[in-house]
């Protein structure tokens, strides 16, 4: 019994060990052209919160990927990814971000890329229910935070110090990270500049060394088992060899097919907040107020960071659904005060941006209360090509 038990233990080490050593330009030699282009449009934690499929897609020349949450896995024949392909665009997307996913976490991933993101074109969709009073809680931040990149940012050398500090303050603001006990000592100690505990930071420091490189090893060896590649719904005669007015007139008619209510949301979501007992959400919004939230600290965190490695990014202002937020009683005159202040912000930060707010009553610009499709793609196509031309 102790001869089995200790040939088991022994398997196990080799195992690790094999593991752990196995030289990752091995491992990357693997990981083919078809995995990282399946991996543009997957969606999966495996890509945003990982290193390498995301290192090699920045590295092509041509591609501009675009980073947002949840609005970007609504694919139609008008969604960036389809007219991209189906246009023979000089460019190529790939989409970074799901449900939950807002600035700060978007910062994590910048930061750990900065070196792929030197005049980087890449495209930012902002949305205004990011915008909260209590800003990004827990249960959005945690699904979606990448401890990889997290680990990453006490060692990135290249992100300017004050930057840093100012993430990593935040960062100690989650629970997620508080847990994470050599983390936090790790960020505690960089943030004192080594004064504080010094022996068990540097010890720390040593220990999180160890801890980042099997988390990339972990990113590496899961990047060779990717995720089948999102349904695209694609139909390429409605936005090939189309002119702009023409792919419009499609989507108008594309969503004509799905929303047949006043409150302008696709049918089979529509029907889902009718089973769920629609009045309940009457007067559901009337003390939110988007202008005072903690997300914009997170998103100059953003604004940043592209800046600090040199990126080129093109931020979207997204509006909502105005019928819908109508029916929830949110003002229209509050909401505006919104897509103002996010102008300023953006303008005050001198960066390229467009504003879509007064879209909000547009048809078919938004498929259900938040989330840009049909119509709306059409538009971000539009800039898409404009900014790609551009120096």
């Amino acid at each position: 019994m102790i001869k089995k038990g200790f040939l088991s233990l022994f398997i196990a080490f080799v195992l690790f060990a094999v593991f752990v050593f196995f030289p990752n330009s091995w491992i990357k030699a693997w990981i083919s052209d078809e995995d990282v282009e399946q991996a543009k449009t997957n969606m999966s934690s495996l890509v945003f919160q990982g290193m390498y499929l995301q290192e090699r897609m920045l590295q092509e020349p041509n591609s501009m990927p675009l980073y947002g949450s949840s609005e970007l896995n609504r694919f139609d024949p008008f969604h960036p990814y389809n007219y991209a392909r189906a246009t023979n665009a000089p460019y190529s997307t790939f989409m970074i971000g799901r449900g939950g996913m807002q600035s700060i976490t978007h910062f994590l991933n910048f930061a750990a890329q900065e070196k792929n993101l030197k005049d980087k074109k890449i495209v930012f969709i902002v949305s205004p229910q990011w915008f909260t009073e209590k800003g990004m809680g827990e249960l959005h931040f945690s699904p979606n935070y990448s401890m990889l990149h997290a680990y990453d940012l006490a060692y990135n050398k290249d992100i300017d110090v004050k930057l840093r500090n100012r993430a990593m303050e935040r960062l100690l603001e989650f629970e997620t990270v508080n847990r994470d006990q050599l983390l936090r000592t790790i960020y505690q100690y960089q943030l004192s500049n080594g004064k504080e505990r010094p022996i068990v930071g540097r010890l720390a420091m040593l220990a999180g060394h160890f801890q980042k490189a099997l988390l990339e090893k972990k990113d590496l060896y899961y990047s060779l088992f990717p995720r089948e590649s999102h349904k695209l719904k694609s139909n390429d005669k409605l936005v090939a060899n189309q002119t702009f007015e023409q792919q419009l007139k499609n989507a108008e008619k594309y969503g004509k097919k799905r929303v047949t209510n006043d409150l302008m949301i696709e049918n089979k979501f529509y029907k889902r907040l009718v089973n769920a007992d629609l009045t309940k959400f009457k007067g559901s919004r009337k003390n939110e107020d988007y202008t005072v939230s903690p997300e914009y600290e997170d998103f100059q965190l953003v604004i940043d960071i592209l800046k600090d490695a040199g990126a080129k990014p093109l931020f979207i202002s997204i509006p909502v659904n105005g019928y819908w937020y109508d029916y929830n009683e949110y003002p229209q005159e509050r909401r505006q005060k919104y897509y103002e202040k996010m102008e300023q912000v953006l303008t005050n930060a001198n960066v390229p941006y467009v504003n879509f707010s007064d879209h909000e009553y547009d048809p078919y610009f938004i498929m259900d209360t938040i989330h840009i499709a049909w119509k709306g793609w059409v538009y971000v196509d539009q800039e898409l090509d404009n900014y790609w031309t551009q120096s």
